[in-house]
């Protein structure tokens, strides 16, 4: 699991924009991702051989369903490990809504530390609750 973060957060720069609509199976017109591996032209990238041990299923991107650790107005400093920042625009708690600014453009929203579930029926620990994404979100970082 905590390889897949870590990739993630390579592949999902405070730059990356995405929608989500209510399907379990990635569709066109989805989520796109810009992968690079730092170059300016993005080539060259050195070839990783199978090592490690991965032990966590790599899930399909399509799969809105999450595990909210929090929802914040502010931008929060530290996250729980594995859990990934989030910004969800025209979203609100208590009525009350964050500001997101990139490229000029500041958007109104909520500040979110979600992960993915691994199955559909996988149990939400206590004091965490569930989150569907939906509607144009940002990927900020990852804890």
């Amino acid at each position: 699991m905590k390889h897949i973060f870590i990739l993630l957060g390579f592949l999902l720069p405070a730059m990356a924009h995405a929608q989500f609509t209510g399907s379990a199976t990635p569709k066109g017109g989805g989520l796109t991702v810009i992968v690079t591996d730092g170059t300016l032209d993005a080539r060259h990238s050195p070839q990783r051989p199978p090592g490690g041990r991965f032990q966590d299923p790599i899930r399909p991107l399509g799969m809105v369903d999450a595990i909210q650790a929090g929802a914040f107005v502010e931008r929060p400093d530290y996250g729980l490990t594995g859990f990934i920042l989030i910004f969800c625009v025209n979203d609100t708690v208590g009525g009350k809504q964050g500001a997101y600014t990139i490229n000029g453009q500041t958007y109104r929203g909520i500040y979110r530390l979600i992960r993915q579930k691994i199955r559909e029926d996988e149990q939400v620990p206590e004091t965490m609750t569930t989150y569907r994404l939906a509607g144009t979100v940002f990927f900020l970082g990852i804890s």
